[in-house]
């Protein structure tokens, strides 16, 4: 039953991902993985809405100051309380 239910979580968190258009865009945006020397603690999560084209306006903007991993769909904001909504997120650290 432990399998099912994993199974179940697994599948359905990659149907929730192809739902969104562009997500397989935001991933070869070449966006930068936080690099060996960056540390856990130095990387940031920002949950930036709902709106695909202005999480990526957003984003790019974070990219003129910071590195900015690639936009991810959440069904649920990650960082919530009460209410939660779902959205877009990036990971973003130090240059």
């Amino acid at each position: 039953m432990k399998n099912l239910v994993k199974t179940f979580i697994v599948a359905g968190a990659a149907v929730s991902a192809l739902a969104v258009p562009g997500v397989a865009m935001a991933a070869q945006e070449g966006a930068a993985t936080p690099a060996a020397s960056v540390g856990v603690a130095d990387v940031k999560s920002r949950w930036c809405g709902h709106n695909y084209n202005s999480c990526v306006r957003e984003r790019s903007e974070f990219a003129r100051y910071y590195n900015v991993g690639p936009l991810q769909y959440f069904p649920v904001d990650p960082g919530c309380a009460g209410i939660c909504y779902n959205g877009y997120v990036f990971d973003y650290w130090n240059k």
